[in-house]
């Protein structure tokens, strides 16, 4: 797959890489089908009427995640699991053209949480903690959702196109208030592709919720980059120090964070100067592009020490540098 290298968003490559992980899906499903036709008996024209539907037609998230538990099943024998995932994958509904804001519910109860919270919970060193959000908490986020689509979609329709061709739900939830326990703003995951999570309660404003935005569907965005290819060659064991993390991250997650703050900046930077935000939300704003600003450039530095970049990494994060040096030059500065 030869996909265009740009730092700048662009509603067709993401839409590309839709259609790649979509292709994938239905190659692999069609191997693993033959895989198990001694165990698992599919009916021939619902399987290719489901392959060509998941071709043609943009699909949820949940999809793709049943995908990862149908291998597991399958990697352990479970076929009865795994007759089960077929036939939910099989008979998956195609995702609609409106972006979708649904509540995290007690894993414990609700199938859904539970795989997405599979998905983004995948360091046993750090749980995840995420809990269902108040009613009051979810609709003020789905709120500020709105409220940044629209602004960005008004100051940055390339980025607002971009958003909604990679996210089709996100989902809200909440995390700890106790001390002591990992809170978090957002999370995405390559088996969740299409979706993310986010803290309901972090987000204050308009400018935050943009940036959240920006950030977590950017992440969607490098998953797809990697479907063949990864940006950085170095080990997962290898560790550094990150600039949106306190903990050391391996020089793969220290690339997505120093790429999103590059995306973050742009997305600020380009509803700063926008007529309906108040005084407060412009001066906020500025504020904010300089953090980004000063975030990428500590991860950019990491990443010049001591990645081992492949190609098509190293010519996005220099066109991210070639973005923020720019910017740093010659965006004007807004006045509150």
């Amino acid at each position: 797959m030869t996909t265009p290298l740009s730092f700048y968003p662009s509603e067709s490559i993401a839409r590309k890489f839709d259609q790649t992980t979509r292709e994938r899906l239905a190659d692999s499903l069609t191997y693993l089908a033959d895989v198990c036709s001694e165990a698992i008996e599919l009916p021939p024209l619902k399987l290719d009427q489901a392959l060509d539907r998941i071709r043609t037609q943009s699909i949820l998230p949940e999809t793709l995640a049943a995908y990862y538990e149908l291998v597991d099943a399958i990697q352990n024998d479970d076929f009865d699991l795994a007759e089960s995932l077929f036939q939910e994958i099989l008979e998956s509904k195609p995702a609609g053209e409106a972006l979708e804001v649904i509540p995290f519910r007690s894993p414990d109860t609700d199938r859904r949480s539970k795989r997405y919270l599979n998905q983004v919970d995948t360091d046993p060193q750090k749980p995840f903690n995420i809990f269902p959000a108040s009613q009051d908490d979810f609709d003020r986020a789905e709120q500020l959702i709105n409220e940044a689509l629209d602004l960005l979609e008004t100051e940055s329709p390339d980025l607002f196109a971009e958003i909604k061709a990679l996210l089709k739900r996100v989902m809200l939830g909440s995390g700890p208030t106790e001390k002591g326990l990992h809170t978090f703003d957002g999370a995405s995951a390559p088996g969740l592709w299409g979706a993310i999570v986010l803290n309901a309660i972090e987000p204050k404003d308009a400018v935050d919720m943009a940036q959240t935005l920006a950030h977590e569907s950017c992440h969607n965005l490098l998953f797809g980059y990697c479907i063949d290819d990864r940006l950085v060659n170095n080990s997962d064991e290898e560790r550094h120090g990150s600039p949106l993390r306190i903990d050391p991250r391996p020089l793969d997650g220290i690339y997505h964070a120093t790429f999103v703050l590059a995306r973050m900046h742009y997305a600020v930077a380009t509803i700063a100067l926008s007529p309906t935000l108040s005084p407060e939300l412009k001066q906020k704003a500025q504020q904010e592009m300089e953090q980004r600003k000063i975030g990428f450039y500590d991860g950019l530095s990491t990443l010049k020490n001591h990645a081992n970049f492949t190609q098509q990494g190293k010519s996005l994060i220099d066109a991210a540098e070639a973005y923020m040096n720019d910017a740093v030059t010659n965006l004007p500065q807004t006045s509150a």
